[in-house]
């Protein structure tokens, strides 16, 4: 039976469950997995009913799985999984039945909803109910008018699964990149503030290990440099001298294939051509700007260290298109056939195909 992938569908409000329900009816997608859609039926069949034509049909013929909030993959939640579906799209009702917010953007049902969505897809993928879990965007800003205290999906997973958030580490994929990240949400400065030769070691450790546990193989990773010109002996900054170079060379005194730092400004381009498998990022934008310029709408975010496979899509809630029927849905179709083939151990594992790939991807 191919694997059930638990998919969130993210802040209601945003273009999350539409994304979600389109990527559900991919025959790309249901040729690989069961999609498992986490939300609250009733607002998702008022989003699918909204797009326009047939786009995804009525959700309300889609089995549902459980509606129980925070069932925690029980036992009953694992015996209509393996007996009672066995293709196609379901539903995991939660059925908190978010109000809509009086003008669109962040809002604190937003973000009790999409928090509480994503706790109950790593219940069901701890306890074996679901093979992968697929993330819908979330915004940050809601979470905190719900008083759900962590910076982003990445903090609140790692904090799920029992870990710190410097033993995981956000990845982007594309056809041609793979880039991870230092550090996450945070302000430039204290991110900045926060790097350590110790910090950025123990991210190199972590890729090298993840890498050849999903992708094979032992990674070539570069380091990108903080300051330009990679600090110009120091004319331009001391951080490549006294923290990065440093953590390359501890890191390459335990067997790691690592180089650098380099400028980012080319380092990316070298990446992109081949020279390079991972390229490590110290802050947020020098890695999403590299990544979004090349592949937007096509790339997939994962996180490492986490005790299962879950990725994600490249953009936001994009409250401004929600509800329209505009959103383009490639990015989670990518996610989700990823998380198919890594949690089946797919040979083709570890790529989105994306623009050039064995499937172009298309506005919706």
């Amino acid at each position: 039976m191919k694997p059930a992938i638990a998919v969130t569908t993210g802040d209601p409000f945003g273009v999350g469950p539409e994304v979600a329900l389109k990527a559900a009816r991919e025959p790309a997608v249901l040729e690989v997995c069961r999609p498992l859609l986490i939300g609250d039926r009733q607002h998702l069949r008022g989003v699918a009913l909204g797009l326009p034509g047939a786009t995804v049909g009525d959700p309300a013929a889609w089995p549902e799985v459980s509606k129980s909030p925070f069932g925690w993959g029980s036992k009953q939640g694992d015996d209509i999984l393996v007996e009672s579906w066995p293709s196609g799209p379901a539903i995991h009702d939660m059925a908190d039945r978010p109000e809509p917010p009086s003008s669109p953007g962040p809002s604190a049902a937003g973000g009790r909803s999409s928090v509480m969505y994503v706790k109950q897809a790593v219940g069901l993928v701890r306890s074996g109910a679901a093979a992968a879990v697929v993330t819908a965007p979330l915004s940050k800003e809601a979470m905190r008018l719900a008083n759900v205290r962590y910076p982003g999906h990445t903090e609140l997973l790692a904090d799920l699964c029992g870990l710190e958030p410097d033993e995981v580490a956000m990845l982007f994929l594309t056809r041609e990149l793979k880039v991870a990240l230092v550090t996450v949400h945070l302000g430039l400065k204290d991110a900045i503030a926060s790097l350590s030769s110790a910090l950025v070691e123990s991210k190199l450790r972590l890729i090298h290990s993840e890498h050849r546990r999903l992708f094979g193989g032992d990674p070539r990773i570069a380091v990108c440099a903080l300051n330009p010109h990679a600090g110009e002996g120091g004319l331009f900054g001391a951080e490549e001298r006294d923290i990065l170079r440093p953590a390359v060379e501890a890191a390459l005194g335990t067997g790691l294939n690592v180089a650098g730092p380099f400028p980012a400004d080319t380092l990316f381009v070298r990446a992109a051509r081949g020279e390079f498998d991972v390229v490590l990022a110290l802050y947020h934008d020098q890695a999403t700007i590299a990544v979004k310029a090349r592949s937007f709408g096509s790339g997939v975010n994962m996180t490492l260290g986490l005790p299962f496979v879950r990725t994600s899509v490249d953009h936001g809630t994009a409250y401004d298109i929600a509800g329209k029927g505009i959103a383009d849905h490639g990015s989670m179709v990518e996610a989700i056939l990823l998380a198919a083939r890594l949690a089946g151990g797919s040979p083709e594992r570890g790529t989105p195909r994306g623009p050039g790939g064995s499937r172009p991807l298309r506005s919706s």
